[in-house]
């Protein structure tokens, strides 16, 4: 079918601070990245709907369109000067939507003979919709009305049937995620489209897209030396590196970090780089280094090893008790707020909890110990620490080095789905910690200090 697709890039990007069409996205401005994903369309016509001050140098074959001066009309202007202009259908994206792809543009889209409109939980998401020029008319009503809002003209639209409503499979609503602060733009690092094939016994091999966790290392940096290389989940680094901090002992309180900075993104480092200066806490350079916990089970062996940790973290003090009946209950309260989690099924989750089986935080990783680390950062910057009024929930084992981080946080009660290892039991025993594992409605197991855990 001949159609035209309109990148739709003139917003005026208050809320990011600087203009989003400008924003470096796996090393090309997101303009650009978006416009490519329109161009691998194949389209008629690549119309650019920008601001003459953005200065935008569209590629060959592309034509810009401008807002005229002081136009005032948003986006709802840019989508009717398209139409304007095509002269038939056009398929529309906004460029602060860099997770939408080519593939679901063309299954979800393309194939229709009228309008399409994607369905969100929040409502509908008219700067990824396909327009006909049989909408125009309705497009132009509205403007001379000065009505700009895109909500009620799109449920105009579907009443009058000039456009289909497309309600979303489960897990297809992150197609659709807008980057409209720094904070966005860092969580959205932490997924990546895959293109991938699929198999199946009894249909042909399907070429598809996936979800997946992006890995990446983060080098945390003290007082300008190198101190740690971790591989994490990108997002809440600053958090990361103060939470690994603290489970080495070298910072308690939040005044022993005078600043954290995420180094600026270049070709080698894409901003994984965190610098840490310290506000006058001491630090044993010597036995800073992240590999004495780095094993899969535990870095650590011998009872005098684990002596040398109770030197830096005393056992903890906790007389309160909580219901086996909240603790069933807290496995649906993490699985229904790990967005990234339900979109790639590859990332660990660390929750804390209150006494009252409120959700406080959560963090996800490829890393179990990156997001509990993430979890003590928070605690710190936030000046909650120590947690002895909280529960930790793990999503996967528990490992020495789990419980061990634990301790650095002052949690008494650690509960996870899966199983603990021996040392993990043996450490939890003597910090005084209360550990269960196999948390999996109708039972749990408490290996350590049950008495924290009664009806």
């Amino acid at each position: 079918m001949n159609f035209a697709a309109a990148l739709i890039a003139g917003g005026k990007s208050t809320r990011m601070g600087k203009d989003k069409a400008m924003l470096d996205w796996q090393g090309e401005p997101l303009w650009l990245h978006q416009c490519q994903k329109l161009e691998s369309l194949s389209p008629s016509r690549l119309l650019i709907a920008a601001r003459e001050s953005q200065a935008l140098r569209p590629p060959d074959g592309a034509e810009l369109v401008l807002d005229p001066p002081g136009s005032d009309e948003g986006p709802l202007g840019a989508i009717a000067r398209c139409l304007r202009l095509a002269h038939m259908p056009v398929l529309v994206l906004a460029t602060d939507m860099p997770q939408m792809t080519s593939v679901f543009l063309r299954s979800h889209f393309l194939c229709r003979q009228r309008g399409a409109v994607a369905r969100l939980e929040h409502g509908f998401e008219p700067l990824c919709a396909f327009y006909t020029p049989a909408m125009l008319p309705l497009i132009e009503s509205a403007l001379e009305r000065r009505e700009l809002a895109l909500q009620p003209l799109m449920s105009k639209a579907a009443e009058l049937d000039l456009i289909d409503v497309i309600d979303l499979a489960p897990g297809d609503e992150h197609y659709f995620h807008n980057v409209n602060t720094p904070t966005d733009l860092q969580l959205d690092r932490s997924t990546a489209i895959t293109p991938l094939t699929r198999l199946h016994r009894d249909q042909p091999a399907a070429a598809i897209t996936d979800v997946t966790a992006v890995e990446e290392p983060l080098e945390i940096r003290v007082e300008g030396r190198s101190v740690a290389v971790v591989m994490r989940t990108p997002g809440h680094d600053r958090e990361l590196a103060a939470g690994f901090l603290v489970s080495e002992g070298v910072v308690q309180r939040p005044r022993d970090i005078l600043e954290i900075s995420q180094c600026p993104a270049n070709t080698d480092s894409k901003g994984n780089i965190v610098a840490v200066l310290l506000g006058g806490a001491v630090v044993n350079w010597d036995s800073l280094t992240r590999h004495v916990f780095s094993a899969s089970s535990c870095g650590l062996c011998g009872k005098t090893s684990i002596d040398s940790v109770f030197q830096r973290f005393a056992p903890v003090r906790a007389d309160w008790h909580i219901s086996p009946a909240l603790l069933w209950s807290l496995g649906d309260k993490v699985r229904a707020a790990q967005d990234n989690f339900a979109k790639t099924g590859g990332l660990h989750a660390s929750a804390l909890f209150d006494l009252d089986g409120n959700l406080i935080v959560l963090r996800e990783d490829v890393g179990r110990h990156n997001a509990l680390d993430k979890i003590l950062g928070f605690g710190l910057l936030n000046k909650l620490l120590p947690f002895d009024q909280h529960i930790l929930f793990l999503s996967g084992r528990v490992s020495f080095e789990m419980i061990q981080k634990a301790l650095a946080g002052g949690i008494a009660l650690v509960a996870a789905i899966s199983a603990p290892s021996s040392l993990a039991v043996d450490f939890a025993r003597d910090a005084n910690q209360t550990l269960v594992g196999f948390l999996r409605e109708p039972t749990l197991n408490v290996y350590t200090h049950g008495q924290r855990v009664r009806s």
